[in-house]
């Protein structure tokens, strides 16, 4: 049986790439949450659901989120404390037991080009799985990529 989406997702990213990513409206409306809140520090949340396989074509089902706690900028690196992974893995098994982390989104004031080799760098360590998505998001301008 095909899965089936619900109405309230949008598609993020090119339309034309590949994997196809798919937000839920829960995860947009906590990650707007969250931007109202990141204007003076930055706020990082691991990104929840599934990859599925549709017609040959990968697709990135975003249905859950969650702040990853104690998220620090030191220079162009970003830094997520070792207990604060255990922390987001315990949230993972409560609240989102079966789904799997599929990426992550970064909420700070300013563009990211700055911390472009830190974010690489974490995510390759943390998010190194295929079709992981990460998302970046202005706490001020309210721009996404």
């Amino acid at each position: 049986m095909e899965r089936q989406f619900p109405k309230n997702v949008r598609q993020v990213g090119n339309v034309s790439d590949e994997p196809k990513i798919y937000v839920e409206d829960y995860v947009d409306t906590y990650l707007s949450q969250i931007r109202m809140k990141a204007v003076d520090a930055p706020i990082a949340a691991a990104l929840t659901g599934e990859v599925a396989e549709h017609d040959g074509q990968a697709i990135v089902y975003i249905s859950g989120a969650m702040q990853i706690k104690d998220i620090e900028l030191e220079g162009t690196e970003v830094l997520i404390s070792d207990s604060a992974k255990e922390n987001m893995e315990d949230i993972r098994k409560q609240y989102f037991p079966s789904q799997d982390i599929v990426g992550w989104c970064l909420v700070e004031t300013g563009h990211p080009m700055n911390l472009h080799q830190g974010i690489n760098k974490l995510h390759g360590k943390m998010f190194a799985k295929e079709n992981s998505v990460f998302i970046w998001k202005d706490s001020v301008e309210n721009d996404e990529m």
